[in-house]
């Protein structure tokens, strides 16, 4: 049963690196080549996050009908 567990997380670990878009940008960045994305990626994430906190505020607010 352990063994089953095991070869099947294998799998699903494979599978997600692979194929998850988030996963594949983050092996980009991280190779020597992609270290001239660092920098654009997180002033990209500032108005993500910026935008993310508005749109909580308003959901909490009660939002539009």
């Amino acid at each position: 049963m352990f063994r089953l567990i095991w070869i099947a997380s294998i799998h699903i670990r494979v599978f997600m690196r692979r194929w998850m878009p988030s996963n594949r940008v983050l092996d980009k960045v991280r190779t020597r080549k992609g270290l001239k994305w660092g920098v654009p990626a997180m002033l990209l994430a500032i108005p993500y996050l910026y935008l993310a906190s508005l749109l909580a505020i308003i959901v909490r607010d009660g939002g539009p009908g």
